[in-house]
């Protein structure tokens, strides 16, 4: 089948935006420091650096996001050995969807390689998808489209032929500078107007199983 799918991982298929926000803000704290609703939001569907990065823009350079990013991913890591890594709804029958369909498909996170299938494997999926890019490999995050291009090119299709599951607007831009086809699924967050117009929002996993039947019968 033409089709493949490029699917993002935190926040879209697995529910640990909350978790890594609240290791985020619990150290931030610890450190002296407030990460508020805004900058939260703005950290959403980054990778590390660009975190990073961030934080100094809006602190100043004096802040010290090295040893913030370094302890919240190690906190991050403790409360997902404690209490598992959970799914978001709909991700199981949408995999099976795509088992079904034998559609090609690949996960394009902002999250580093590493740590990205370790949470895949504890949420049972990563044997799932024989292709992860993470953060990691690539030079420029998103909304940058580097990842989704690798992604892409690992699966040995054309960019123009790849769909992608999104929750979050770094995400959606990046796609859309990749000339892919986006599907926004927010997660929790009312998306901009801007994103609106860029992609196609459906409400769940569920949903977006029916928009890539509605697409694979439009093309066949």
């Amino acid at each position: 089948m033409a089709l493949a799918v490029i699917l993002d991982m935190d926040g879209l298929m697995l529910d640990t935006e909350p978790i890594s926000l609240r290791a985020w803000r619990q150290v931030s704290r610890e450190l002296g420091h407030e990460l508020n609703d805004g900058i939260c939001d703005r950290m959403i569907g980054l990778n590390l650096v660009a975190s990073k990065e961030l934080l100094i823009r809006h602190f100043g350079d004096s802040f010290p996001a090295d040893e913030l990013g370094r302890l919240a991913t190690a906190r991050y890591q403790e409360y997902l050995e404690a209490g598992g890594v959970p799914h978001k709804p709909g991700l199981v029958e949408f995999i099976r969807f795509l088992d079904e369909r034998n559609i090609a498909r690949a996960v394009a996170t902002s999250t580093a390689t590493e740590l990205a299938t370790y949470k895949l494997r504890r949420a049972g999926v990563l044997h799932h998808f024989e292709i992860v890019v993470g953060g990691d490999q690539v030079s420029r995050g998103k909304p940058e489209p580097d990842v989704f291009l690798m992604a892409a090119s690992r699966l040995g299709h054309r960019p123009i032929d790849c769909v992608v599951l999104e929750d979050s607007e770094p995400g959606i831009l990046a796609a859309v500078a990749a000339g892919m086809k986006p599907i926004l699924i927010p997660d929790g967050r009312e998306p901009s107007p801007a994103t609106r117009r860029a992609a196609q929002v459906v409400e769940s996993l569920f949903i977006a199983r029916t928009v890539m039947e509605q697409m694979i019968n439009e093309a066949t």
